[in-house]
């Protein structure tokens, strides 16, 4: 069975390491940047299965990395992961091309039914 790489992109130190225990705990891989265009460029560099990216990251926001990686065409799930509740987030996290949305705080299970979902559309 292959094993599933994730790139999580968070600012939150804390968040980060929660994360990361979460997707190792079901022996994936992982790798954490902090900010958008980091991810943007992990991205370009490495292959991933998936990515968890926060909606509000210095440098480069989430919403705005997103649009980045749809436009060089980088065919990657995208899960955004994120402290904002409005409805208005939401639809422009889908807009800019994320797959699902989850708000903090979450469950592990929910966020694991997301990542599954994500994972059937490209398999």
């Amino acid at each position: 069975m292959k094993t599933v790489k994730v790139l999580i992109a968070e600012d939150n130190r804390f968040n980060q390491e929660l994360i990361r225990y979460i997707i190792q705990s079901r022996g994936w891989e992982c790798a954490v940047v902090d900010n958008g265009e980091k991810a943007v460029q992990e991205l370009s560099n490495a292959s991933y299965d998936l990515l968890l990216m926060d909606i509000q990251m210095p440098v480069m926001n989430g919403i705005e990395a997103t649009r980045a990686i749809r436009s060089a065409n980088i065919p990657i799930p995208i899960i955004a992961i994120t402290a904002a509740k409005e409805q208005e987030i939401r639809e422009e996290s889908i807009l800019a091309g994320m797959n699902d949305f989850i708000s903090k705080p979450y469950r592990k299970e929910d966020l694991f039914s997301s990542i599954d979902r994500c994972l059937c559309m490209t398999a």
